[in-house]
């Protein structure tokens, strides 16, 4: 499950790189793994308790009635989950009206595999470039309602950005992956 979740989510941030129209662009992404190990099942609750690997603290949560499989959880079994966030900039399409557009997927694993699942989220809009200080990375930019926001540009961004002036369009997304998969505990050696 979880490569299919990231792949689709590197898919939607790649969705254009060879289109006419989209030759200026740049991105950012960053994914942060985590990962527990099961220390106990509770199937009448659906409880598992889990002691996160990096710093050892223990907690509890429940698996609801969406989460498929889950006899097949078992303590010692590991859980890992995968974040990914994403920014993508890129000279807007003079055509696009510029108004915000969020996409949603999600999935989950089927019946008799691993448990897993993951979700996605992506949403895109138009800003109009207002003014960039290249020395501070600091911007300010038109909403489609009119609004004015400021913000920092990332630093691997800020080639993107300082290339903009006044007026021009820019399509920002901003995309948010989750990937969990549950992993079989080891075998005894």
């Amino acid at each position: 499950m979880k490569p299919a979740v990231i792949g689709l989510a590197a898919a939607l941030l790649l969705a254009g790189c060879g289109l006419p129209g989209r030759t200026q662009m740049s991105e950012q992404a960053s994914t942060v793994t985590t990962s527990a190990v099961i220390e106990a099942v509770d199937p009448a609750t659906r409880a598992l308790r889990l002691r996160d690997e990096a710093d050892g603290s223990v907690f509890t949560v429940t698996a609801g009635p969406e989460v498929r499989n889950f006899d097949q959880i078992a303590a010692g079994d590991r859980v890992e989950v995968n974040f990914l966030e994403a920014t993508t900039l890129e000279l807007a399409d003079p055509a696009d009206t510029g108004e915000r557009l969020t996409v949603v997927g999600a999935g989950r694993a089927p019946e008799g595999s691993r448990p897993g699942a993951g979700v996605i989220a992506s949403t895109s809009l138009v800003v109009e470039v207002v003014s960039y200080d290249a020395d501070t990375g600091g911007a300010v930019y038109r909403l489609p309602d009119g609004s004015e926001r400021r913000s920092t540009v990332p630093p691997n961004l800020r080639t993107f950005a300082s290339a903009r002036r006044p007026g021009d369009r820019v399509l920002v997304t901003l995309t948010d992956a989750v990937a969990v998969e549950v992993t079989p505990a080891p075998a005894a050696g």
